[in-house]
């Protein structure tokens, strides 16, 4: 899934983000400083200290007023995170346990339900439960008992998604698009059109026509 190596430190912020950051840092700091989403960004991407780095990057989520500001701000540091920054994000929305950051209007912006899913209708639900929403409108939820693959609490069809979006695949987006449409016909589980529908906001969120 384009998943980049960490070095010792970085994969030690990867643990308290659950987002998983590289070995490398910016070459050239952001002259944006005025801006308070870059300024924040700014501070994460440069810090030394790893519990300064994690702590900076969840008040950037906070701060950050929308996903695609954040994904802006964190273009001035190439290489920092080593996954798209919507599956970091997603991940920190969904397993923060600051509710002030979880509350950030960033997680509730589609791409990033796309990727957390909806609040699960199952009690007691585990991290390996997904409600997502299916192409007719359906709350569906998928659960790893069903044989939807997760990784870290996200169905790992939906992390390669996030990841091709990142990329600006447009043509593979567009192929998993259709061939979850077309399953879904025959899918009475409804995981292909959940799947189907989350590709289709992501590809959206990136300027994909699929």
């Amino acid at each position: 899934m384009g998943v980049q190596q960490v070095g010792p430190r970085w994969a030690t912020i990867a643990v308290l983000v659950v987002g998983g950051l590289s070995a490398c840092t910016a070459e050239n700091p952001s002259a944006a400083v005025s801006d308070p989403c870059q300024r924040r960004v700014d501070a994460s991407a440069l810090a030394i200290d790893v519990s300064e780095t994690a702590e900076l990057l969840d008040i950037a989520i906070e701060i950050c007023d929308t996903l695609s500001a954040f994904e802006s701000a964190f273009a001035q540091h190439p290489g920092v995170l080593g996954f798209s920054t919507l599956e970091v994000v997603a991940r920190r929305c969904l397993h923060s346990s600051n509710d002030q950051l979880t509350n950030a209007s960033i997680c509730g912006q589609a791409p990033v339900i796309a990727l957390t899913g909806l609040p699960s209708f199952t009690e007691d639900a585990g991290t390996d439960v997904y409600t997502g929403v299916a192409l007719d409108g359906r709350a569906v939820e998928l659960t790893a008992e069903a044989g939807t693959e997760f990784v870290r609490g996200i169905p790992a069809d939906l992390i390669n998604v996030a990841d091709l979006a990142a990329q600006n695949d447009c043509n593979e987006l567009s192929e998993l698009s259709e061939r979850w449409r077309a399953e879904a016909e025959f899918d009475e589980s409804g995981t292909s059109s959940v799947f189907a529908h989350a590709a289709q906001v992501i590809a959206n969120h990136v300027g994909c026509s699929i």
